[in-house]
């Protein structure tokens, strides 16, 4: 994910050095942000997750890696583990509508609901026509509080969308 949002990002994202995104080099797996407050586990900071814990090797200024460049609790893991913490991380719920008259579902009316946890940070290129020269959704803002898709009657869908580099 790291690669795709140096791909897509790259060019507009400048370090504090002045260099950009794009020419800087990945950071190494098990790399968390100076933000990381993991517990100390015979003298390492450790993470636990449902399938464990996770040792943070290092620790490093890791601020050119989130969209508003603010740093955030994160650590890097490999490409391979990342699905995994993906799946448990989803928001998992089953719910069911009951029938007036008595106390048993309607017909049809059992349902499972899944959603990214809050403070996900979802990053993506938007494509303008060429000869498009302004473009402002949202008036003079950069950024407002939309719905994209969920279950809106129970919390579900509810986003701060930004953009960026427009």
């Amino acid at each position: 994910m790291l690669k795709r949002y140096q791909r897509i990002a790259g060019d507009y994202v400048k370090l504090k050095d002045g260099t950009s995104l794009k020419s800087t080099k990945l950071p190494a797996n098990y790399t968390g942000s100076q933000t990381l407050k993991g517990f100390e586990i015979n003298g390492k900071p450790k993470l636990f997750f449902n399938f464990g814990f996770l040792t943070v090797d290092k620790t490093q200024d890791l601020s050119a890696w989130f969209p508003l460049g603010e740093e955030l609790p994160a650590v890097v893991v490999a490409d391979d583990e990342i699905a995994m913490i993906h799946d448990m991380a989803l928001y998992r719920q089953s719910r069911v509508a009951l029938d007036k008259e008595e106390k048993k579902a309607k017909k049809g009316a059992f349902f499972n609901t899944e959603a990214l946890p809050e403070g996900t940070i979802l990053v993506f290129p938007i494509a303008l026509k060429e000869n498009q020269e302004t473009w402002q959704p949202f008036g003079a803002s950069t950024g407002t509080d939309i719905y994209l898709g969920g279950l809106e009657s129970i919390g579900f869908g509810h986003c701060y969308l930004t953009l960026k580099e427009v």
